[in-house]
C-alpha cells in the first residue's frame, strides 16, 4: 500500500515538472499594425475612433524607443475618452523585456499625472486608468488603457495572435 502511494506521489511531483517546463512560444511574425488594428476591434462600443502618435511623439513618451523596431500606440480621438492601446515589438525577448517596463512607467505615470484632473473633469474615465495594464508576449508589448472588460479582451486576442 504504501508503494502505491510513493508511485502516485512520484508521478504527481513528475508531472508538475513536466508542466512548469512547458514555455509558450509566440510568433514574432505579425506586424504590429495588422495586430493594432485587430486589437482596436476588441473594444465596445465599436464606434469608438482611433488616432495613432506619430513617431516623434512616441520616442518621446518611450524613452528606451531604440529598444524596439516597430510600434503603434493608437488612442481615442474623444477629448474626454482616454483609452489607449499600445502595440510594441522588439528586436529580442531581452529587449522586450525593458519595452515592458517602459510600458508600465508609462501607465503609471499617466495614473500619476492624470488622476486628480480625471477625479473633477471626467470621473468615469478613472476606471480606465485604474485598470491600464501592460503584457510582454514575447518579443512584443501590448499595453491597453481602457475599462477592464475591454483590456481582457485586449490581452486575450494578442495571446491568441501571437502563440504559435
Amino acid at each position: 500500500m504504501k508503494k502505491r502511494y510513493i508511485v502516485f506521489i512520484l508521478m504527481l511531483l513528475t508531472a508538475a515538472v513536466f508542466c512548469s517546463c512547458a514555455k509558450e512560444e509566440f510568433s514574432s511574425t505579425l506586424s504590429c499594425k495588422e495586430l493594432s488594428s485587430t486589437l482596436e476591434s476588441e473594444f465596445s462600443p465599436a464606434k469608438t475612433e482611433f488616432s495613432r502618435y506619430t513617431d516623434e511623439e512616441l520616442k518621446f513618451l518611450f524613452p528606451d524607443s531604440d529598444v524596439y523596431n516597430e510600434a503603434i500606440v493608437i488612442y481615442s480621438t474623444d477629448s474626454v475618452d482616454i483609452t489607449e492601446i499600445g502595440v510594441m515589438r522588439a528586436e529580442s525577448e531581452k529587449d522586450a523585456i525593458a519595452l515592458l517596463e517602459d510600458a508600465k512607467n508609462y501607465i503609471k505615470d499617466l495614473q500619476e499625472q492624470k488622476r486628480e484632473f480625471l477625479q473633477s473633469y471626467s470621473p468615469k474615465e478613472l476606471s480606465k486608468l485604474n485598470s491600464a495594464e501592460a503584457k510582454r508576449f514575447g518579443q512584443y508589448v501590448v499595453f491597453a488603457i481602457a475599462e477592464q472588460g475591454n483590456v481582457d479582451k485586449v490581452f486575450k486576442k494578442a495571446e491568441m495572435l501571437l502563440t504559435k
